[in-house]
């Protein structure tokens, strides 16, 4: 069945991720536990599909996490033709890379922070803008990408550099070439992307191993209880109170 085709696909890749980037996620956590300890933030951008929303805010997360937020009108912006009729005019690609560069600085990046952006492909031109400012600012730069998949394609930054060249350290979340996993008898295309799910466990091991430096420091994070309980909303409350308070 190609479900079970596709839970052995994804077994497969977590068996990689937890032999292969484990170590590395390990070791980046100390630094982010190190950096968060003197003051500094850690920073998520993901131009994927879940972790923009997956990380924030959820029962047993951390309250540290800070989002980068990309406004894009990607639609156009409003023109008008010499005869008064409404065009649309794509946004070119230095008014994007501008944006990019005003989200990281809007977002309040600094020396001493942590910046980790995702992207599956990594040939996204604004996270490589995002990359390259903040590295501009002082902080250390982490890309989440599917390295494999990611030589495989060309560069479409200015600079002609991919996500992964990008950035100080990587994070590889083994999603193989094309995202689609699964050859189905009787489709011309592969089916079932495996990203979104790969490249949240990936963040969920470097929450997961941040908290055990931050302990080993001792240093007790703030962490989310559901919001669903009788008093969730007050719980979360306190939560966010907490952090403001103490930086973690």
């Amino acid at each position: 069945m190609t479900a079970t085709r596709y839970l052995d696909r994804l077994t497969e890749i977590l068996g990689e991720i937890r032999t292969r980037e484990l170590p590395r996620i390990e070791q980046l956590a100390g630094q982010i536990a190190d950096a968060v300890i003197a003051g500094g933030l850690l920073y998520v951008y993901d131009n994927g599909h879940m972790l923009n929303t997956e990380l924030f805010n959820r029962a047993g997360g951390l309250a540290l996490l800070a989002p980068v937020e990309l406004l894009l009108p990607r639609l156009g912006t409003a023109a008008v033709r010499p005869g008064g009729e409404p065009a649309a005019v794509p946004p070119s690609l230095e008014d994007d890379l501008a944006l990019a560069r005003m989200a990281v600085r809007r977002a309040g990046v600094k020396a001493g922070d942590v910046v980790l952006l995702g992207s599956v492909s990594g040939r996204s031109p604004l996270v490589v803008e995002m990359a390259e400012e903040a590295a501009r600012l002082g902080a250390l730069t982490v890309g989440l990408t599917a390295l494999q998949y990611s030589t495989t394609l060309p560069a479409s930054h200015p600079s002609g550099r991919r996500l992964y060249e990008a950035v100080a350290v990587v994070l590889d979340t083994h999603t193989g070439i094309g995202d689609a996993e699964v050859a189905v008898e009787g489709l011309p295309e592969k089916v079932l992307p495996s990203s979104g799910i790969s490249a949240a466990l990936v963040a969920w091991c470097l929450v997961a191993a941040l908290i055990d430096a931050l302990l080993q420091r001792g240093v007790e994070p703030t962490v989310f209880r559901s919001i669903n309980y009788p008093d969730g909303p007050e719980r979360h409350a306190a939560a966010l109170e907490r952090y403001r308070r103490l930086g973690y």
